[in-house]
């Protein structure tokens, strides 16, 4: 199985007191799978294993972009399909060269008779033919974007192994670097899990932050119906290493046959004892819209496993 896509991005920036800046960028990728299952056993089980070898190439010719302004780009969090993508950035301000290829494989073993997973395994490494990246870092002078910032030949190694049991499943994903033979990142959680408005997980972090320090923080979260029609959730990430809480998330909703209300409260660290704080409430008329729909993608990246779609 192989996919490609092939883009050209052309963007105008209308900048203050200036003429629109335009920008033309081209970009290809292919990305290949090829699937291979056989019958096996797993824990006196007969499951079928599959493995998925996986190649792709991206192409994004390089373009100096450090001319126009960054208002909502910022680099993606690393992670396994990330490296497939050949992106390297959220939002349009910046797109990133690539000439890069990326080798990884997948495999899972499925109950025969269920089809459910039992264990999903992963692992991927990107080797860049182009030792440049355009970079999102802003100059605090002129306010616009650097040039280029330099990287290795090669990623670090993705790898994640996902065992589910009954109602308990258990995550963990690390990152590799070949250049230090050290872990960059590892990320471990275990979920109880009887509905997604019904769960509770507890996960731990111990990474590298963006100054070279390494950091460990241990999240909690969860839901849980109090009524029939109610439910309440919340979320907190806290810093091990510092004794911060970064994040928290509190909050309560209602469904009925036809609307749904939700009332939800985040706490975010800022620096020092500065923390922010923001409170949303959001109605949804089911089938039709929701009156703060961004409530929705915020919760969903704040607490894992956590169904935020009130129209379902």
């Amino acid at each position: 199985m192989c996919s490609s896509d092939l883009n050209i991005s052309n963007t105008d920036y209308a900048m203050n007191g200036s003429a629109n800046q335009n920008r033309s960028i081209a970009r290809f990728g292919l990305d290949s799978k090829l699937f291979l299952e056989r019958e096996t056993r797993l824990f006196d089980q007969d499951v079928i294993q599959t493995l998925t070898p996986r190649l792709a190439y991206n192409y994004t010719s390089k373009k100096d972009q450090s001319n126009l302004p960054i208002f909502d780009s910022e680099a993606k969090s690393d992670s396994y399909e990330g490296l497939f993508s050949g992106q390297k950035f959220t939002g349009i301000d910046r797109i990133n060269n690539a000439n890069d290829i990326t080798i990884g494989f997948e495999s899972d073993f499925i109950d025969e008779e269920t089809g459910e997973t039992y264990l999903n395994l992963k692992a991927a490494q990107s080797f860049y033919n182009d030792n440049q990246v355009t970079s999102n870092t802003v100059d605090p002078i002129t306010g616009v974007g650097t040039d280029y910032d330099t990287r290795k030949k090669y990623s670090n190694i993705f790898a994640s192994a996902n065992f589910t049991l009954n109602d308990y499943t258990f995550n963990n994903a690390i990152q590799y670097n070949p250049e230090t033979s050290k872990l960059d990142k590892r990320h471990s959680a275990v979920t109880y899990l009887l509905s997604p408005r019904k769960f509770l997980t507890i996960a731990h972090n111990d990474f590298i932050d963006n100054n070279g320090d390494r950091k460990k923080t241990v999240e909690l979260y969860g839901a849980y119906p109090i009524l029939n029609n109610v439910h309440i959730f919340a979320g907190i990430n806290r810093s091990l290493t510092d004794s911060i809480t970064n994040k928290e998330t509190t909050g309560i909703a209602y469904e009925s046959c036809c609307w749904a209300v939700r009332l939800a409260h985040f706490k975010k660290h800022l620096g020092g004892n500065d923390y922010d704080y923001v409170t949303k409430f959001e109605l949804v008329l089911k089938g039709l819209a929701s009156s703060t729909p961004e409530l929705a993608r915020r919760l969903e990246k704040n607490i894992p496993n956590y169904l935020v779609n009130l129209d379902d």
